[in-house]
């Protein structure tokens, strides 16, 4: 959600842009099946893909490390981030440095025959299919490296002092908010029928039924709002119970006042309704669409909690990863749209208290 204001057919291209790399990795995956000398560009690709969110994470960590006035005066020199990396600092950076490579490394064990024979056995993906193979190290990159910055400084990256700090200084920075969402959820959709096969190994219709996307009916509809209201109410004690664990226990808990800031270009009718179909329909077909009917519940939750990373502390994260269980069991038991509905709802009913001025639930 980065943005910095832009023309409409700038923030359009830029929307796409962050799924290209996906896109195009699975686009050449597919190929590699007809072509196999193209397995070599999909791997490089692959791997281009992991070192690009390893220097992401790392880049975002080493933002929260650094003190603001790094960034905000306009005489910062090199010899003015020397004086501001102090010991301790220093320390910061090399583990967030090590921690970066390691997650990236990490993620690359799937390539590991062995490590994808024992998740086949407990998961409904082929160990020897190399599209597989390639989806499975890009989950496990997505996965565990947007951990690594609140894993190593202890404060998610958006919500650090320093990023406030620059937030604050840029009144430009959430311009095309609204837009940028309605722009990401065609690209999502766009992104996740080609990445399941659409025009490479899969029909339409193929691609339709391999989604989770089928037309609801009346009943399902019902349902679905029905889910979504009730998860508001069950996540706001469970909210309240995870937040009273992590004052007993002295951990950090996220901190709600500045994430009312990135929802603030929201809190309009036209925006809470677009910001709530985005990341319902968005998130719901990229993840429960794509990933569950391979790599089933638990590992798509796990992803799904770990993008939230860069804006929730533990605390919301743990919430973000129960929410996808749930989410995921109404994905199996129904389908993706009714997983969308609900998780829209869901968004919907908590972006509205917001606007009336309840606050994050």
């Amino acid at each position: 959600m980065l943005l910095g204001g832009g023309t409409e057919i700038g923030l359009f291209l830029g929307s796409a842009a962050t799924l290209a790399p996906f896109v195009i990795l699975a686009a050449v995956a597919y190929l590699s099946a007809v072509h196999p000398v193209l397995k070599y560009p999909a791997y490089l690709i692959l791997l281009a893909v992991v070192l690009g969110l390893a220097l992401l994470s790392f880049a975002l960590g080493f933002v929260t490390i650094l003190p603001p006035e790094v960034f905000l005066s306009e005489t910062t020199d090199a010899a003015a981030v020397e004086e501001a990396i102090t010991p301790q600092t220093a320390i910061g950076i090399f583990l967030l440095f090590c921690t970066s490579a390691g997650a990236a490394l990490l993620s690359l064990t799937p390539l590991l025959r062995a490590v994808r024979v024992r998740l086949a056995s407990r998961l409904d993906f082929s160990p020897d299919n190399r599209v597989h193979t390639i989806a499975l190290v890009t989950v496990f990159a997505l996965t565990l490296i947007p951990l690594v910055p609140v894993a190593v400084t202890g404060v998610p990256p958006y919500l650090s002092e320093t990023f406030t700090a620059i937030l604050n200084a840029d009144t430009t920075f959430f311009e095309g908010a609204v837009s940028v969402d309605i722009y990401t959820l065609f690209w999502t959709i766009a992104a996740s029928f080609v990445i399941v096969g659409l025009c490479t190994t899969r029909t339409l219709p193929e691609t339709l039924q391999r989604l989770g996307l089928a037309r609801p009916s009346a009943r399902e509809v019902l349902l679905a709002l029905g889910f979504g209201l009730a998860l508001v109410a069950v996540f706001s004690l469970l909210d309240v119970a995870i937040g009273l664990v992590w004052e007993a226990l002295g951990w950090p808990l996220t901190d709600t006042a500045a994430f009312e800031r990135f929802l603030v270009p929201y809190l309009t009718p036209a925006g809470i309704l677009v910001a709530s179909i985005s990341a319902g329909f968005g998130e719901e077909i990229s993840v429960r669409g794509i990933l569950q009917p391979r790599f089933g519940i638990l590992l798509p939750a796990l992803l799904f909690a770990s993008l939230h990373a860069f804006q929730y502390n533990w605390d919301g994260i743990l919430s973000v990863f129960i929410a996808g269980l749930v989410f995921g069991l109404i994905r199996s038991r129904y389908s993706t749209t009714v997983c969308a509905i609900t998780h829209t709802t869901y968004d919907f009913v908590l972006f509205l208290g917001l606007l009336l001025g309840f606050g994050v639930i």
